[in-house]
């Protein structure tokens, strides 16, 4: 057998002469809606409640730092469907009960809920029938194995019942 043309002596990277020199283009982003957070030509406004929805519960939004940059981003379309003081979004992978005094009596208060699934889970049509509607659900926003990550690697998040 002999060398690849790849390896042969005196060759590596002769095909790729010249290649550092040429302009990186910058990719620009297309410009997004404010609102809804889409590109301005697909913007789904006006399909979203011109006002916010009335709701009792506060949804906490614990979103992984990947999908802060996804493209078909969910929650920016719902923070535009409920009032700014019902849908609150902390984006990371740790949250501290020092860095995060707020969130830790929010997830010690008893009528919190969590929204993952598991055995300790309870079923939340159950949780409906037993109690008036929580004040506050904490919704994890990732793929399962961010989300899995987040809420074994969070103790404050074990706090809350599950649902």
């Amino acid at each position: 057998g002999g060398a690849s043309p790849a390896s042969a002596p005196g060759e590596e990277g002769e095909g790729c002469e010249g290649l550092w020199e040429l302009p990186v283009e910058r990719c620009e982003r297309r410009p997004e809606c404010g609102r809804c957070s889409r590109p301005q030509k697909v913007c789904l406004c006006p399909f979203l409640p011109v006002h916010p929805l009335k709701v009792s519960t506060c949804l906490y939004i614990i979103q992984h730092p990947a999908e802060e940059s996804r493209v078909l981003r969910t929650v920016p379309l719902l923070a535009a469907c409920l009032p700014p003081d019902k849908c609150k979004i902390l984006v990371g992978r740790r949250f501290s009960e020092d860095r995060y005094p707020e969130l830790a009596t929010v997830c010690r208060n008893p009528s919190t809920l969590i929204l993952y699934p598991g055995a300790e889970a309870t079923n939340l049509e159950e949780v409906a029938v037993m109690s008036s509607s929580p004040s506050v659900m904490i919704i994890i926003d990732g793929t399962w194995s961010q989300a899995k990550d987040i809420f074994y690697k969070n103790s404050l998040f074990r706090i809350p019942r599950q649902v």
